[in-house]
């Protein structure tokens, strides 16, 4: 009975922690999606360029943090004549740089993983895209773009019940885009449309969110410090930096996998993982990861085909796996790597007081459920 008031408590306050965060961020990006237009987005990401790159990156950080909206606003994107450089590179900015995962991040881990977050994120886009360019055979992309297009990808017989929500969030973007909304309504018509924007939002990750944040009290409370220690090799002196290094970066990816988890869920969770002892690039590397969980994988196999899953799964690892490294020695040679692995997700003994984060929920909770129920009406 106590593990179980020990684990609610844990909830209990992740929660408080990040609720206000939360709700900027998915206030911040719907109000962005519904004021700055994408009309004319897929028409200048036709070729493999810098200009073009830097594009995808910026349209997908002002859009949602939800990896199956991005993946799908993705496929809509290359139905248009987008590259896959830079429909990952979309997927890729549009899952973790954006205000929500920024905000997160900071409140539970520190300014530190921001910075890795940030010049790991396009770090990621760059390798990615240049893989896909030198190793992406022209046949299975031509392979790809059949299966794009045939009249079977258009079912909603989809993998994951995120999925089918992500292609009518998708719809919804394309229309609210292409019929001119942004030029002749009013400022009052636009909020409204931000507010159906935060709605999706919020109801595609709001689950994985919540399973992050149980999922993460759990292994709190029940995991003990020395599994971790020994999973992450901490304090190991025998193995060369290196071997240890790159160990940490594999299981964090290998735990994305497997976890199911998207999304500001996966900042949650990489919270504990740091907590236990992974190295800094591991902590990257995970929240990296959600481009290619379980789901995910299923949901390019769907969209492109067995062969181009396998292709995107072993590229976008590989770059992960790459960025997890270019991390770990550039931020230890900058002296940017936090010495202890503690951060806002230590929490035993805490106790509720009055301090900017209440004063912020208090202004955030009735703030954001006013939104979500207009945004909600106005999808109707």
């Amino acid at each position: 009975m106590n593990v179980i008031t020990n684990i609610l408590s844990q909830l209990a306050y992740m929660v408080w922690d990040i609720y206000w965060g939360l709700a900027l961020g998915f206030i911040l990006s719907s109000l962005i999606r519904a004021f700055i237009s994408t009309e004319s987005i897929s028409a200048k990401l036709g070729k493999d360029s810098v200009k073009a790159l830097s594009l995808s990156t910026f349209f997908g950080a002002i859009s949602s943090s939800c990896s199956y909206a991005a993946a799908s606003m993705a496929r809509a994107l290359m139905l248009k004549g987008a590259t896959w450089s830079n429909a990952v590179a979309f997927m890729v900015a549009s899952t973790n740089l954006v205000f929500e995962i920024f905000i997160v991040i900071v409140s539970l881990l520190g300014w530190a993983f921001f910075g890795g977050e940030v010049i790991g994120g396009l770090f990621f886009i760059i390798v990615s895209a240049i893989l896909i360019s030198k190793f992406f055979p022209a046949k299975v992309k031509d392979e790809a773009k059949e299966h794009l297009t045939a009249p079977e990808a258009e079912k909603s017989d989809d993998p994951h019940a995120h999925h089918q929500m992500g292609k009518s969030c998708c719809k919804h973007d394309m229309k609210m885009d292409n019929d001119k909304h942004l030029k002749n309504a009013s400022f009052f018509s636009n909020l409204k449309t931000a507010s159906g924007h935060y709605y999706m939002d919020v109801t595609m990750v709001g689950k994985d969110i919540l399973i992050g944040l149980v999922v993460s009290a759990i292994l709190m409370i029940v995991v003990p410090d020395a599994f971790w220690r020994g999973l992450f090799l901490s304090g190991n002196s025998t193995l060369p930096h290196f071997v240890v290094l790159s160990w940490n970066a594999i299981v964090g990816i290998f735990i994305a996998i497997i976890a199911f988890v998207c999304s500001v869920g996966n900042i949650v969770m990489a919270a504990v993982l740091w907590q236990g002892g992974i190295s800094f690039g591991g902590v990257i590397a995970f929240i990296l990861s959600d481009l290619v969980t379980i789901p995910m994988l299923m949901v390019f196999r769907k969209y492109y085909g067995n062969r181009t899953m396998w292709y995107l799964l072993v590229i976008l690892v590989i770059s992960i796996f790459a960025t997890s490294l270019f991390l770990d020695y550039s931020f230890a040679a900058l002296n940017w790597i936090p010495k202890a692995h503690t951060g806002g997700m230590q929490m035993t003994g805490r106790h509720f007081s009055w301090n900017y984060q209440t004063w912020l929920n208090l202004f955030f909770i009735p703030v954001s459920l006013i939104y979500f129920y207009w945004g909600r009406k106005s999808m109707k």
